[in-house]
Formats: structure tokens, C-alpha cells, sequence
């Protein structure tokens, strides 16, 4: 998801795409490319300070919907460069698309920028923490290597075209986060395990409880096995064998 979603389009590629696409001069495309990349770094300070409370999914939804919206409305700006429209009316489009690279990039920034290097590791077991994060490390920078490789053939050969490409790529990280990717802010790593043994499931929503009620079923199942009292609480079976493990 950090990499499918176009980043390094803007990330490596703005000012060609200014230049190619958007029809600006050279010099500017660089000065309006690095003015892009500072968005980066003010949407960055979000996560820094307030990940926690935002969580992890709300914000990997609503980021990937605003990474869509920016790529579609660049693509629809762009098209009136084509054969048939005004020159007048291609130039003014055509810069508005400009605005669109800035939003992109703030709301990668804020979201899709730092999340998934956190949930990663959040998500797996201990057993198979290192090796996971591992393969999630590797498969970033793998498919790093995959959009800067094909990104100046798509953005000459389709000009407005190729940003709809990575519209749908954000727009279908939407449902899969929603449907698939559990809330694992403010959970212990015990806890997060705990979302995956059968019996922790109770009083969790489904595929995507939020925190409150996954520490609701942890604490009744621990009362449960300390007889009702939760003066001498021990630590469920399950996560004795998986903290063994």
C-alpha cells in the first residue's frame, strides 16, 4: 500500500510530471516539485504526535481516500489537455492540477507514510516478528523498485491516463483495510494476539473491534479463570503458549 499508491510518482517524478503533463517550464517544475516535497514533512508531524489517538485504520482509510480523490482530480484537470478543448482553458486546468500534488502529498504524510511501518510489526507474533517485518521491509522496498520503474513510461505514454491508475490502487485500499485489518492501537502486543485466539474474539466486532471491548473480553476471561475475583489475575493459557512460543 505505501508504494502501490503512486507515491513515488510525486516523490521522484514531479517535476517531469510538471513539466510533461502539466506543460510548465523546467525551472519551475523543480522549484514547485520541492515545494511539493515539504508537505511531506508538515503532514508527517500528525502521526508524530497524535497517532495514537487516531488509531491505525480510521486514518489508513480516510489517507487512501484522500490520495484517490487527489490522484482522480489531478487526471480529470489534465484531460482538457487533449484535441478539442481551448488553450485557454487547458492552461488554467492544467494548473489547477497542480493544487492536487500538494494534497497528495500532505495526506501521504499524514497517513500511508508512517502507519504501515507501524502495524507491521504490531500485527505479527513474537515467534514471527523479525521475519515478518522482514518481508514487509523487503516488499516495500521491491515495489518501490516496480513504480519508479514504470512511472516515466506511464506518465509519457498515457499523460492523464496514468494518474487514474493509482486513483483505483488507493480507492481499493479502502475496503480492504475496512474489511480486513484489525485496530491495534492502544493494545498491548499480548493483546493484539489476543485478537487472533478464538476464544479472545468475544465481545470483539467482528473482523475490526475496536480496542475498548478486545480489553473487555481479555479482563472477563481473566476473571473467569480467577473464579470472578481479580485480585490474583493470571495471564490466560493462550498468551502463556504464544509468549512461550
Amino acid at each position: 500500500m505505501n508504494q502501490v499508491g503512486g507515491i513515488n510518482l510525486v516523490v521522484y517524478f514531479v517535476p517531469t510530471a510538471l513539466q510533461d503533463n502539466v506543460g510548465l517550464t523546467r525551472n519551475l517544475s523543480l522549484v514547485i516539485g520541492g515545494c511539493v516535497q515539504t508537505m511531506f514533512f508538515f503532514g508527517s508531524l500528525i502521526p508524530t504526535f497524535f497517532l495514537d489517538r487516531m488509531g491505525r485504520r480510521n486514518p489508513m482509510m480516510w489517507g487512501s481516500a484522500g490520495l484517490s480523490v487527489s490522484m482522480m482530480l489531478i487526471a480529470v484537470l489534465l484531460s482538457f489537455q487533449r484535441p478539442g478543448y481551448s488553450e485557454t482553458l487547458a492552461k488554467a486546468t492544467s494548473s489547477a492540477s497542480v493544487a492536487f500534488f500538494f494534497t497528495y502529498m500532505l495526506f501521504f504524510g499524514a497517513t500511508a507514510n508512517c502507519i504501515p511501518w507501524v502495524y507491521v510489526p504490531e500485527i505479527l507474533p513474537l515467534h514471527a516478528r523479525a521475519k515478518g517485518t522482514a518481508i514487509g521491509i523487503s516488499s516495500n522496498w521491491l515495489w518501490n523498485f516496480v513504480i519508479v520503474m514504470i512511472t516515466p513510461t506511464i506518465i509519457g505514454k498515457l499523460q492523464w491516463k496514468a494518474y487514474l491508475i493509482f486513483m483505483v490502487t488507493n480507492a481499493a485500499f479502502i475496503p480492504l483495510v475496512y474489511f480486513c485489518y484489525p485496530e491495534t492501537s492502544n493494545l498491548t502486543l499480548e493483546e493484539v494476539d489476543y485478537l487472533f485466539i478464538k476464544n479472545g474474539r468475544s465481545g470483539v466486532h467482528a473482523l475490526t473491534g475496536p480496542s475498548q471491548p478486545v480489553q473487555e473480553s481479555l479482563k472477563a476471561d481473566i476473571e473467569k479463570r480467577a473464579g470472578g475475583s481479580t485480585e490474583h489475575m493470571e495471564v490466560p493459557e493462550e498468551l502463556k503458549d504464544e509468549k512461550s512460543s
